[in-house]
């Protein structure tokens, strides 16, 4: 396979993605990682690739990527010190997922243990984005 130029530039997103991530965790009441995740699926756009995740599970919702953001980027505790500055480290992420993708969502999938997608579509038509999971109680 002859590597073209935007296979170039995926390598260079997934990088600074990596980057962004490490360590990184969701606060819930589980406060699990954050994880990179790829998909190479031929789909229309990026909420075809959430009813396709979801797999007809009815509690499925497609929301705008700041839903995903907002619990930490808008709390002054993440912000602090005592906080780990997780909302600085959240705002990278966003700004390397905006900088690589287009058509970038926030995907809910299940109620109570929730599984939470933020995905976009990456110039080489692969979607690319975060998942993790959270409980709510």
């Amino acid at each position: 396979m002859k590597l073209q130029p935007e296979h170039y530039e995926l390598g260079i997103t997934l990088s600074a993605m990596e980057g962004a991530l490490g360590g990184l965790w969701y606060p819930s009441e589980s406060d699990a990682l954050v994880s990179l995740v790829i998909y190479a699926d031929p789909l229309p756009d990026t909420e075809a690739l959430g009813r396709h995740l979801a797999a007809g599970d009815d509690s499925l919702q497609i929301q705008p990527a700041e839903t995903f953001f907002r619990p930490v980027l808008h709390n002054p505790y993440w912000a602090s010190e005592q906080g780990g500055h997780l909302a600085q480290k959240y705002a990278n992420l966003r700004d390397v997922l905006e900088t690589h993708l287009e058509d970038l969502k926030s995907i809910r999938v299940g109620r109570g243990n929730v599984t939470l997608y933020l995905l976009g579509r990456h110039s080489s038509g692969c979607y690319l984005g975060v998942c993790t999971h959270m409980v709510e109680t």
